[in-house]
């Protein structure tokens, strides 16, 4: 078929895919994915030229990512409050334990179950917009919590696109080959970022005065295709290039230019995105893998319902009923997932994983838009399952949690402190990173003069103690920095209770032990697959889980007891806690109506 009737075509079933979306009260992504499969070389065939389909993918991706790019900002980051990265942290490392696990059960090797607990870890913002706008909830009192919790994932999407895309072949899983091309790729672009956004900013303010909305929407695009294409030499995803040229717009004084020239553009080529995946689900895969899809639904649904609506109730000021609208809300699956399964087609072999993402990303999408309507039936159903006691124990560490929250709040000096001691350590990990790189760039091109060079007892013993200095010594200021901070944090639990400091001590070290031991056990998958360990070293995730039980009931048993003892103290705490924010949400929510 000519070019120009298969792109009228994608063009038409496009607007058709929109148009009956809308018309069902679905969210449009759905529909350009539903009609996309059908129209399809997989399907009817109408839709085959697969260098067309895989040119609008590419195109659709890099634009989607820039969008990300210009709405993120890393002061909006450092904004957003411990909570929601506690949250988000939670909640991605919980649904990808649950997710990789129930791979592994259903006969998938560690590096598919690898890609599937992330591709399942992450929430669609898109949809997730999208379904509240159109039902009249986007602006309820917890969405600006969950945009925060989605703005942190979709960081982590980006440098899970980064990593997976750095893989080109199964041979690329040596643990040295990836964390060196990983390092020296990053590197590479992270300066080529600073320097364009040095750089460009006196540049762009003035093309700014001299330039109507269509030079200002090229300049844009001409920026996110450079970046892109810089990202793409380094063997790493365009998107993840078209990410940081939205970031170096985002900086910019007149990002809202920008923003409103390009909009028109990323509307259209992201539309294209969706159908043009679409077209690549192959329904034969969809019913043959009917058992893992739905298992892998159910699953997804169970750990981010989970994870989002205990995270939202324990950590913040929700009442039940909002923790499991949370819940809800934070469903689906979505376009950071898809891009990952089109990157673990080039790894992986005989499961195709797109088809897979996009049957699962169509059934989390359609139980959030039902669900999210039926909160109080869902509510009700939640308050009957759970037994009183751990009703009882989730309630009081919310109160604790919250008091602990109002302390860093009123300890201004305290606070100040921990927030340097955290700039520090990650200046000194950013320092750590980019010698690592260095090492590794100056080892793979030069190895030979690096052997012949150290060969000199003297120039050893230089180069010893230069890694010394470079390296042990940021890594000695991040442990005592780290010391620091727990010690910092130590003393805001102290100061709710300065009576049963001993019972404060206790649970700090219970919370702490809690952290690592969920840490370790995120990472002891990547472990496996990187490594190539047998799975009898399985019985380290048995012993992780039992040790995580064990710490979750001490800790749970030392609160009850402290806020019973301490009742009125921990409740004056915890509600000025929720009044601050609760104002803080309304200001926010206030924001976003003027937008």
């Amino acid at each position: 078929m000519a070019f120009p009737v298969e792109l009228g075509l994608i063009l038409l079933f496009s607007i058709l895919g929109g148009v009956l979306a809308v018309r069902f009260r679905q969210p449009s992504v759905l529909g350009l994915i539903i009609i996309g499969a059908i129209v399809g070389p997989y399907s009817l065939g109408i839709v085959k030229d697969t260098s067309l389909i895989n040119a609008s993918i590419e195109i659709g991706a890099i634009l989607l990512l820039f969008t990300v790019g210009v709405e993120f900002s890393l002061q909006k980051l450092l904004n957003l409050g411990l909570r929601a990265v506690v949250i988000a942290v939670v909640k991605l490392g919980l649904v990808f334990l649950i997710s990789y696990y129930t791979s592994i059960l259903l006969g998938f090797d560690f590096i598919v179950g690898l890609y599937i607990g992330i591709i399942l870890s992450i929430t669609s913002t898109v949809i997730f917009i999208k379904v509240l706008d159109q039902k009249g909830m986007y602006k309820r009192e917890e969405t600006p919590l969950l945009i925060a919790i989605l703005i942190i994932e979709d960081i982590f999407g980006v440098f899970a696109l980064a990593f997976f895309s750095g893989l080109n072949t199964k041979v690329d899983l040596s643990p040295f080959n990836l964390l060196a091309s990983l390092l020296i790729s990053l590197t590479v672009l992270l300066i080529a970022y600073a320097i364009l956004q040095k750089a460009l900013k006196p540049v762009i303010s003035w093309l700014i005065k001299y330039s109507t909305e269509d030079t200002t929407a090229f300049l844009s695009l001409g920026l996110c295709g450079a970046m892109s294409y810089i990202a793409l030499l380094l063997d790493l995803s365009p998107s993840v290039g078209a990410f940081l040229a939205g970031n170096i717009v985002a900086s910019l004084p007149n990002s809202k230019i920008f923003e409103r020239a390009i909009h028109p553009f990323i509307l259209a080529f992201t539309s294209l995105f969706f159908f043009s995946i679409g077209t690549t689900v192959n329904f034969s895969v969809i019913i043959g893998s009917a058992g893992i899809i739905l298992a892998l639904f159910a699953v997804n649904v169970l750990a981010k319902f989970l994870a989002i609506g205990s995270g939202s109730y324990i950590f913040t000021n929700f009442t039940g009923r909002q923790a499991v609208f949370s819940g809800i809300a934070m469903l689906s699956v979505g376009e950071f997932s898809l891009l990952i399964a089109k990157e673990a087609q080039t790894v992986i072999s005989g499961i195709d994983l797109v088809s897979i993402t996009a049957a699962i990303i169509l059934l989390s999408s359609l139980a959030m838009s039902l669900l999210v309507g039926h909160v109080d039936s869902l509510y009700n159903a939640v308050l009957k399952l759970l037994p009183s006691r751990v009703k009882e124990d989730m309630s009081l560490t919310s109160k604790y949690l919250n008091s602990v929250s109002w302390s860093m709040i009123k300890d201004r000096v305290n606070s100040r402190r921990v927030s340097l001691e955290w700039r520090t350590i990650l200046n000194n990990l950013a320092f750590i990173f980019f010698i690592f790189a260095a090492g590794f760039f100056a080892w793979r091109h030069f190895r030979g003069f690096i052997v012949q060079f150290i060969h000199n007892g003297a120039i050893s013993y230089v180069a010893a103690a230069l890694l010394v200095i470079f390296v042990f010594y940021p890594l000695s200021r991040i442990i005592k920095n780290l010391i620091h901070l727990l010690s910092d944090f130590y003393r805001f639990f102290v100061k709710i209770s300065p009576k049963e400091a001993e019972f404060d001590r206790k649970i700090f070290r219970d919370i702490v032990l809690l952290c690592v031991f969920f840490m370790i056990l995120v990472i002891v998958p990547n472990f496996f697959a990187f490594f190539n360990l047998d799975p009898v070293y399985n019985f380290i995730v048995i012993a992780l889980l039992a040790a995580i039980g064990i710490y979750v009931y001490k800790a749970s048993r030392l609160i009850h007891e402290v806020v019973h003892k301490h009742g009125p103290t921990f409740n004056r705490f915890s509600k000025k806690y929720k009044l601050l924010l609760k104002k803080r949400m309304d200001m926010k929510i206030s924001e976003q109506n003027k937008k």
